[in-house]
């Protein structure tokens, strides 16, 4: 009867290790490359990604494509590296990426924030630009004037995602290395 007790005990010790690792390792971020405040995998949406990073793929998304077809960054932090913060106003200064189409998206913890105008991103198509053809998105819970993207009022992770769609050389051979948009926090509540 002690042996079963101590096979038991085991087994489940072992589950709850495993459960606990398991939730551990979908949630820390990915190795992947740096470049400012973004991150990004060149192996997401490949047969290359390993299994941990796939499952936190799938986690917050639906798929990837391979970096051929689109290269995916994110930012947590500012370029200053803080966190981003709901309460915070941002400017995402920059310019278009050597890519087809781009698209920079807010996210909180529930995936897309929830706002009045159900504006979600902007995309090389949407965006009001500067007369040098740079743009400025202001990512800020208050109402803006131009490119207002909105980040809600929520506690928790604020992620902004940039999707370069039809990448050129550079960008999938050398994302670390490519004029990417800085994330400049301007005030906060």
């Amino acid at each position: 009867m002690k042996i079963i007790l101590k096979i038991i005990f085991c087994v489940i010790l072992a589950a709850l290790l495993a459960v606990v690792s398991g939730w551990v390792m979908l949630k820390k971020p990915s190795g992947g490359v740096a470049n400012g405040p973004w991150r990004t995998d060149p192996t997401t949406g490949s047969s290359r990604a390993g299994i941990y990073h796939r499952a936190r793929v799938a986690s917050f998304g639906i798929w990837a494509l391979d970096s051929s077809e689109v290269v995916y960054f994110s930012a947590e932090k500012d370029s200053d590296g803080n966190p981003l913060r709901h309460d915070c106003t941002y400017k995402i200064i920059g310019k278009d990426p050597d890519t087809r189409w781009w698209s920079v998206t807010a996210y909180n913890n529930d995936h897309f924030i929830p706002n009045p105008l159900n504006r979600y991103s902007y995309s090389k198509t949407t965006v009001e630009r500067e007369p040098d053809g740079s743009w400025v998105i202001l990512l800020s819970p208050q109402k803006q004037e131009k490119n207002w993207l909105p980040s809600g009022d929520k506690e928790g992770a604020l992620i902004v995602s940039l999707r370069n769609y039809n990448p050129s050389r550079a960008l999938i051979d050398s994302p670390a290395s490519v004029e990417l948009p800085k994330l400049i926090r301007e005030g906060c509540k």
